[in-house]
């Protein structure tokens, strides 16, 4: 049995990220832990995305803790058809976090765009 270079590299590669990842979720204490680099501390709540006629569009927020001095929150954006499940974890600092908070309350506070 032989092997070439390329398909060693290949392997290695993919076995150095899978271990990483693997790592990582054992560190972290489970698979959505270990894409927001951080022990998920509680769930606060979810909100529904509207308009969406062929699928739906979730947003969940948790707060972080144990993945490094700076990540505190994370946001969970879950998207959702009847053949595909996409989910994106995005992990902000407390600062992050209130700048978002600051944009949704001056978006929401502009009423003459919602006329």
């Amino acid at each position: 049995m032989t092997f070439d270079t390329p398909s060693l590299v290949f392997f290695a590669l993919f076995l150095a990220i899978a271990g990483t990842f693997t790592y990582r979720i054992v560190k972290y204490r489970g698979f959505k832990a270990a894409m927001f680099g951080g022990r998920i501390g509680r769930t606060i709540g979810e909100v529904e995305g509207t308009g969406q006629t062929l699928g739906r569009v979730k947003l969940r927020v948790h707060t972080l803790s144990g993945g490094g001095k700076d990540r505190a929150v994370g946001i969970e954006l879950v998207a959702t058809t009847i053949a595909s499940y996409q989910m994106l974890p995005i992990t902000l600092s407390v600062e992050g976090a209130e700048d978002l908070i600051g944009l949704l309350q001056e978006a929401t506070s502009d009423k003459a765009s919602f006329t």
